[in-house]
């Protein structure tokens, strides 16, 4: 980072009261197609408001880190447990795959700051808070013809996955998998844990992304 950006900026947890201007860099994300289609829920300032930065969700939190620079909010990520996925789910699964898969549904940095490394900081900071707590797995989800953004996350280790191609991974309890959902965006995917990479495999000619330990 440049500028005196480095000895100036904090990332942390929301703080109850921060609602309004996270949710407000939120729809920015939206705007800019760096977020998955869809909208910032409308729920999501009084939630942050109400419980700071870790958002009780119907599976696990939902986690909120803001980008400080002064008392000025700068950027903020939000990541998620993939609730839709969990959902898919046996009910006496779903408590175990909390922490399998996060998803960063929004990120996104305030115009004035942009250009200075913030974004990537943010997701950095959500990757190790993740990796933290024994998940295998981050993605987004990227617009199909978002390339600008594509290339923003492949710069930062993530493999970006054909529509509907496969992401196979192992937890505690077997092997799982994960795709697009047919949804017109492609998801870009990074493994968290030390010494897993993520690799392309054709089989049957079909291929998928198999998280596995690096030879």
């Amino acid at each position: 980072m440049t500028d005196g950006y480095s000895s100036t900026m904090a990332i942390a947890l929301a703080a109850p009261g921060d609602g309004h201007a996270a949710v407000a860099l939120g729809a920015l994300a939206v705007d800019s197609l760096l977020s998955a289609p869809g909208a910032v829920p409308p729920a999501l300032a009084q939630a942050i408001d109400t419980h700071g930065g870790q958002v009780p969700l119907p599976y696990g939190h939902g986690r909120c880190l803001i980008a400080r620079i002064g008392d000025t909010v700068a950027g903020m990520v939000y990541t998620t447990p993939p609730i839709r996925w969990i959902e898919d789910h046996p009910p006496a699964q779903r408590a175990g795959l909390v922490r399998s898969l996060i998803e960063i549904e929004l990120l996104a940095v305030a115009e004035p700051h942009r250009g200075r490394g913030i974004a990537t900081a943010l997701l950095a900071a959500a990757e190790e808070t993740a990796r933290s707590a024994g998940s295998h797995l981050a993605f987004a989800k990227v617009r199909i013809g978002a390339f600008a953004t594509m290339r923003w996350y492949r710069k930062r280790g993530y493999t970006i996955a054909a529509q509907q191609e496969p992401v196979v991974f192992r937890t505690r309890s077997g092997f799982e998998s994960c795709d697009d959902g047919s949804d017109r965006y492609h998801l870009a995917v990074k493994a968290l844990q030390p010494g897993v990479v993520l690799r392309r495999r054709l089989e049957r000619g079909s291929s998928m992304l198999i998280a596995e330990r690096d030879a």
